[in-house]
């Protein structure tokens, strides 16, 4: 194996064991204390998944709950990995026509500061 798929494994072990101590670190939800899709799925979503999540269901919330129900029931059933990527899911949604446009910015680092390309632009 190269350095590369060690690294990789590594990467996606920690993520996995992070998942894994929140969600038993988590008490067991009764029936009346059962949480939204939307917020069940969260648990599942990489750094800017919930981002893209949010943004879908401003859009479309019947369209996104159901989605959401959907990736909960295929992570339980093992046929899905648990950290779902913010990219794929912006595809799913794109591929079933709901047109997310997640918030982007450009920063520029100069001479040790972080700035916004906009202030960065009118400074120079």
């Amino acid at each position: 194996m190269s350095e590369e798929d060690i690294e990789l494994k590594l990467l996606r072990l920690r993520k996995l064991r992070k998942l894994m101590a929140l969600r038993t670190s988590q008490p067991e939800l009764g029936k009346d204390e059962r949480r939204s899709p939307i917020e069940e799925l969260k648990a599942y979503l990489d750094e800017r998944g919930a981002e893209i999540l949010n943004e879908a269901h401003q859009l479309n919330s019947s369209l996104t709950e159901r989605v959401a129900v959907a990736l909960t029931g295929a992570v339980r059933e093992g046929r899905l990995q648990p950290l779902i990527d913010a990219g794929d899911l912006l595809r799913l949604f794109r591929s079933l026509g709901l047109h997310v446009k997640p918030s982007t910015t450009v920063k520029v680092l100069k001479d040790g500061e972080v700035k916004d390309l906009r202030q960065y632009l009118s400074e120079e």
